[in-house]
Parts: C-alpha cells; structure tokens; sequence
C-alpha cells in the first residue's frame, strides 16, 4: 500500500538552488534608491527605446566582447524599466557602482570584475518566475538523514577506492544495483510556492569556524528566499511489485523520523560552531512537531555527507594540498557585503522544516493563492503579468509566448544573411543588406549550425525571417538552411 504525507515547507534560513541560471546583464536594472533589482523582457525593453537608443543599444550588444558586458551595465544603469523585483543586500549597490567605474580600457580588470559580477538565481517556475523547490532537492535530503541512521545502526568500515561513497550506500541499504535501490520507491513531488515569495540578493562568505575570518574561498552573489516561505507537497513511499525486488523496504515514518533526528543534531553542532565564530543563531529555531530539513547550495559538508565515513577534502598548507578529515573546517553564511568587518549578523543556508498539512492549512493556502491570482489579473483585467510587460506582437525569447493585437506581423525573408553568436551577451544577430536582427532564443538555430554557430563561435551563412518591431529594428524569429 503507498503510504502519502501531505506536507509544506517553510524555510528557516536564506535558501538558494541552483538552475544554472543568471540574471543576463541586458536582462535587468538596478534600483538603487529602493535597493532593487528589476528583471525585465529585453524584447519590451527595447521596444521603448528611441531611434537613437536603439541603434546605440544595438551597436553595443553586437559587440560580443567582455568589456561590451560593461557598456551594457552602463547603458542601462538608471533607465527605468517594468518587471519581476528582487530585493538587494546593503552592499551590492556599492559594488554595482564600483563595477560600472571601471574603466573599459583595463581589459584585465574589467575580466576579473565582471567574473565577480555573477549573479546566480534559485530554481523557479518558468510560468511566473516564482521560486519552487525542487522534489529531488528535498530527497537527496531525506536520503542523507536516513543513510546517516542507518549508519548509526550498522557499524561498518568505510569502504576505499573511487566508488567508495556509492559502495557504503549499497551496503547500508542493502542493494548490489540501482533497480534494487529501496529509494527507488520514495516519490517526492516538486514543492509549490504559496503566495508571494520574498527573494533576495545577498552574498555567499567562506568563513572559518575557529575563527570566523574569511577563508580562501571566494564570495558568490546569490538570489535566495527568505525565511519565511512556504512550499506545498507531498512524500510517498510506494511497495515494491515483488517482495524480491528490493531486499530492505523504507518505511514512511521511519524516513521522517531520521530527518528530525539528524537534522536536530547538525542543528545543534553548528549552533555551537556558529557561537565559536561569532555569529548568533537563535535557541528555538524550529516549530514544535515539525521535521528539520536542509536544502540547496552550502548546506554544508556535515549535512550532506554519513556520520562515521566523512571524507571531507580540506586544503592545507601554504601550496593549499588537499587532506582529507571527518569534518568541515569552514562554513559557507550569507552576508549583507562580500567583505563584512564581523560576522555576526551572517545566518547560515537552507534551513527549513516539513510540516504536515492539514485540511485547515490546505484551505488556508488555497485562500492565499487565490488572493494572489486575483493581485495579478488586477495589473490588467485578462492580461498576465508577462503580457502586461510585452511589447504587443512581439517574440518573449526563450519562452515561445506571442501577444497579439490584430494586426499583422511585419516580415521579412533575408536570404544568405550572415548570422553570429556572441556568448558573453548570449545573442544571436542575423545581418543582411543594412538590417540586423537579433534574438536571445538559441533554440532557434538549427542543429546542423550550433556546432559552428555556438560551440566553434563562427559566422554562418543561412536563410532568415525577420519581424520588423518599430522603426529599423528586427527580431530574428527563424532560421533556415
């Protein structure tokens, strides 16, 4: 029989999961009088542009260079812009200033810097660009609490050699292939956002737990959601089709009860790790009754790894050889400034705590979505938010959405165009007879042209469609062999 558990997270900490996704440099402005980042549709921004902007703007992107990257922070720096806001830490528009002051002429600079300038965002949900947590993230969790009392309760020596950390598992859990992985039968949906989302830009120090300096590792610039949030989903563990098929099967209540157990405990250690370097963690952190979890990027190596087999690789010494120990000699906190003077006001990542839900909080988050929704269509009464922001008739790179308005779309077909690809701007640029159209949407390029066009970052000859937007200014919308 599956056994389900209903459930929400609520994050306790600043969190933050990795997408491999940024914030594009042509893709926001920085409020700085309202500590703000605005992401906005690049298409819509440039839409409402003047002639000579557009040229100018056009002419910059082209470029395709690391130092064009600068001159696009500082074409845009000030503009005002409509899209999706995320708060920003007190020293990021410090830093953003300090970057756009570099001079364009030092190339080397401008390299180092802009490499700083990276600003990672956490997973989200490609229909409203709230953040969602994904169900493997809050597996891999599940998994690592319960391999942990497992451990606990088969004394074992850790296995060497390359394979040795898949190996200890297969022994714990007792399963010589992956189709015989009891976790197999563990199902954990993606968790859903409920409401609005606070989001917040701040970065990521490396600091050491003796003495809470910094460490060697350098700051990171992350989108994270504040504490507070709630996420909505579901754990099931379902019966394997035969008694054979996985030897030792999980079961529910026990998988929940190993994650407050440990995560209770790596609570504990690093609170006493934090006091040591001088950061401040309250006493009465999770809620009565609910299970403590750890989630998404510098969750730290104790909370990812097995008691007792923890082979965590240190670097030491002055030419940094790594060694290997049982635990972690530095932790990852958030900070207000990639250079705080104390660490006291940093926290920690990924906190949070699963809670079962009951009918009253169901409807109670049911209530809160339909408030939200009611928000949205109030912008512009049968209009979503991202039409809202679109310039009619025009393409949403990367998203494949069209907005009409009746009239008819201005094309053109440009034979033999010579089309480019810049990487540091991600734009692919199409030129023919005078015009050039561009677009952000790589999926546009055939796949017999990506290993020139992308890969070897060569100009290619191809048949194109352009839409004419406003006045000489195209969008590429396809290309042909």
């Amino acid at each position: 029989m599956k056994q389900i558990y209903e459930c929400y997270i609520q994050t306790l900490s600043p969190l933050h999961i990795g997408c491999d996704e940024v914030y594009e440099p042509m893709g926001f402005v920085v409020k700085e009088a309202g500590k703000e980042l605005i992401s906005f549709d690049p298409v819509s921004f440039i839409g409402r542009l003047n002639t000579s902007e557009k040229q100018r703007f056009s002419a910059i992107c082209t470029k395709g260079t690391v130092e064009s990257l600068l001159e696009i922070y500082k074409f845009l720096k000030g503009r005002p812009a409509a899209g999706k806001r995320v708060q920003l830490c007190d020293g990021f528009v410090n830093h953003y200033n300090k970057t756009l002051a570099i001079s364009s002429i030092d190339k080397r600079k401008v390299q180092q810097e802009l490499g700083k300038f990276v600003i990672s965002r956490t997973s989200f949900l490609s229909g409203d660009g709230r953040p969602y947590i994904p169900g493997s993230s809050v597996k891999g969790s599940l998994r690592t609490a319960y391999l942990n009392h497992m451990a606990e309760n088969k004394p074992m020596p850790t296995p060497g050699g390359k394979f040795g950390a898949n190996d200890l598992e297969k022994k714990l859990l007792n399963y010589s292939d992956l189709a015989a992985d009891p976790f197999r039968l563990v199902k954990v949906s993606d968790f859903m956002p409920v409401g609005n989302i606070v989001k917040r830009i701040i970065y990521a120090i490396d600091v050491k737990k003796s003495t809470g300096t910094e460490a060697k590792g350098p700051f990171q610039i992350l989108e994270t959601i504040l504490p507070g949030a709630v996420f909505r989903g579901s754990i099931f563990v379902e019966e394997p089709l035969s008694p054979r098929a996985v030897r030792e099967t999980i079961q529910l209540k026990a998988l929940l009860l190993s994650s407050r157990i440990f995560y209770a405990k790596e609570y504990d250690r690093e609170k006493m790790e934090l006091q040591t370097a001088g950061a401040k963690i309250p006493n009465n952190f999770f809620n009565e009754g609910s299970i403590p979890i750890r989630i998404g990027r510098h969750s730290g190596a104790e909370s990812v790894t097995i008691g007792g087999h923890r082979k965590i690789k240190i670097l030491a010494g002055s030419k940094s050889q790594a060694i290997e120990m049982d635990h972690a000699t530095t932790f990852w906190l958030t900070s207000e400034t990639a250079r705080p003077h104390h660490i006291g006001g940093c926290k920690p990542f990924g906190w949070g705590e699963i809670t079962e839900l009951t009918p009253l909080k169901a409807q109670e988050f049911e209530d809160t979505e339909k408030a939200r929704n009611s928000e949205s269509e109030a912008l512009e009464p049968g209009v979503s938010e991202l039409s809202h922001m679109a310039t009619p008739g025009a393409n949403l790179p990367g998203i494949g959405l069209r907005f009409e308005t009746g009239k008819q779309p201005e094309l053109e077909i440009w034979e033999k165009a010579c089309i480019t690809y810049a990487p540091n701007t991600k734009i692919v640029t199409a030129k023919s007879e005078g015009k050039t159209a561009i677009t952000l949407d790589i999926s546009l390029v055939p796949e017999a042209f990506v290993n020139k066009l992308i890969v070897k970052k060569k100009a290619i000859t191809a048949s194109v469609k352009a839409e004419l937007i406003g006045g000489r200014e195209y969008l590429l919308i396809e290309i042909s062999g």
